[in-house]
């Protein structure tokens, strides 16, 4: 008998139920999956924000997806690796990455004539609502500064993690729940599967 299914029935007994929020696509339903904290306790960001996790063979989330916990608390699906033996799939592994900002992605549309100033502030068009992501410093050839607040430190050094699927652009503007702009100076799309690792920049467009 084939073990993907049993599998499957004991994460569906003692996993955790998530709904996977597909941008574009909407609800997909409910899954199961089981998880892990990371133990780097030396490190509490990446203890509070990377979890591990397992689904079964037959899950549907990909990388980019975002899923939400019952708790209301979502993660962006960073990977899904398949886990295999004797060339059966018993399910998938992967990384979360948990989202600390949300908000809108807006892209610039034009510029109209102000009066009587003649200034010419930037025409706004929405790209995406709600953006769900991950801000943060570099994560790799840098130290995590953890003990400022967001936002109140220079970020020209941060990245932030959105899905693919979004479409993020170079001078597109992330305008966070919080109230901060950001401006997004390069989109890296090949990194990860399904996942843009946005450079930023202080937004300081009308």
């Amino acid at each position: 008998m084939s073990l993907g299914p049993e599998i499957k029935d004991v994460l569906e007994q003692i996993g955790t139920s998530y709904m996977i929020l597909r941008p574009n696509s909407g609800e997909l339903g409910t899954e199961y999956l089981d998880y892990e904290m990371n133990r780097q306790v030396t490190k509490p960001f990446i203890r509070e924000y990377f979890l591990e996790f397992s689904v079964p063979y037959d899950s549907v989330v990909i990388g980019g997806d975002i899923i939400r916990f019952s708790d209301l608390r979502c993660y962006l699906v960073m990977n899904k690796t398949p886990e295999n033996f004797e060339d059966e799939c018993l399910g998938y592994e992967g990384v979360l990455y948990k989202c600390n900002v949300s908000g809108e992605l807006l892209r610039p549309s034009g510029e109209v004539w102000g009066s009587p100033s003649y200034r010419r502030p930037t025409v706004w068009t929405s790209a995406k609502l709600p953006a769900y992501g991950l801000i943060t410093e570099k994560m790799f050839g840098t130290d995590l500064i953890q003990d400022e607040e967001l936002g109140q430190i220079g970020i020209e050094a941060h990245v932030l993690y959105l899905p693919t699927s979004y479409g993020a652009q170079p001078l597109d503007r992330y305008w966070a729940a919080s109230g901060e702009y950001y401006k997004i100076e390069v989109v890296e799309s090949r990194k990860f599967d399904g996942v843009d690792v946005c450079h930023l920049s202080e937004d300081s467009r009308e």
